[in-house]
């Protein structure tokens, strides 16, 4: 999958759902979900973020398009 086509497909998966870094590698081929929704701020698009926390403990940042 080229690289424009999976930050698309991550950029829909964000408008559908909380996305974490799991789900944008799982369904996107994408590593860097914290870099893109990053970027995507400096763009002007409104991203949301919250903290979660697995089963074992480990917390880490899942992202969603804010809604208005």
């Amino acid at each position: 999958m080229h690289t424009d086509t999976k930050k698309a497909a991550l950029l829909d998966l964000l408008k559908k759902q909380w996305v974490t870094p799991v789900d944008a590698l799982s369904h996107c081929g994408i590593f860097s979900l914290a870099q893109r929704c990053s970027e995507w701020r400096a763009a002007g698009i409104e991203i949301a973020d919250k903290w979660v926390e697995s089963p074992s403990g480990a917390r880490f940042k899942a992202y969603r398009i804010a809604r208005g």
